[in-house]
């Protein structure tokens, strides 16, 4: 039996929701995400990332949570690309 030692390479690019803004600066009311934004962002990185010879294994995002006037507010702080070289 053969073994293969070959080795795997994984890369990770981390893209940050650089738009996220308080609806209501004043009250700090809600944080939004401009989606649009952020597809786009994630649309280029892949596509590099493919041109670049890898595959795409997973997009993770990476979530913050802020205590805001007594309530929990969540948004997408950031994606996570991780992908590995196709031979």
């Amino acid at each position: 039996m053969k073994l293969d030692y070959s080795i795997i390479m994984i890369k990770t690019i981390t893209i940050h929701s650089r738009s996220s803004y308080w609806t209501s600066r004043e009250h700090r009311d809600e944080v939004e995400v401009d989606s649009d934004d952020l597809a786009k962002e994630i649309e280029i990185k892949c596509n590099e990332l493919e041109k670049d010879g890898y595959e795409i294994m997973k997009i993770t995002p990476v979530n913050s949570g802020n205590l805001v006037s007594g309530t929990g507010a969540y948004y997408t702080e950031s994606i996570i690309i991780s992908a590995k070289k196709v031979n």
